[in-house]
């Protein structure tokens, strides 16, 4: 997985606060509600994270001979999103849905990021889940 994301210097993570940003970005966008969120919101969205994934995903070509099966899987949704944006046409639930695609995608990348070493210096707050937890929220 680390071929797929840049190293510190190469995406200029190692600033204090940016995977925080990063963080809050996603929970931000995870947080819309398809109801109560405007277009405008999503829109915007929809170009910050897909900033934001860009600045943390590497290029490809430099080590895909070398990649796991599921690394070459998730390097594929990531190109699938960032080359196929919702069309101004598109419906709100569509460009809902790509919103919370391309916060998961991100939240993977600050994870890995994060492992890798890349995460604030004395980050006292564990890496964000990549997967939700089975049973949270059950009682809602």
């Amino acid at each position: 997985m680390t071929d797929v994301v840049k190293t510190s210097s190469a995406a200029g993570a190692g600033r204090p606060g940016e995977v925080a940003d990063v963080e809050q970005e996603v929970r931000r966008a995870l947080a819309f509600r398809l109801g109560t969120t405007t277009r405008a919101d999503l829109d915007s969205a929809v170009v910050s994270l897909r900033g934001q994934v860009r600045a943390l995903v590497g290029h490809p070509a430099a080590g895909a001979e070398g990649m796991s099966g599921a690394d070459r899987g998730f390097l594929l949704e990531v190109t699938h999103l960032l080359d196929n944006p919702p069309s101004p046409e598109a419906l709100s639930h569509e460009v809902y849905s790509h919103v919370r695609a391309l916060a998961r995608v991100l939240r993977k990348l600050a994870a890995v990021n994060r492992v890798g070493g890349v995460g604030p210096a004395g980050s006292a707050r564990p890496p964000l889940p990549v997967r939700p937890v089975p049973g949270r929220g059950a009682g809602r």
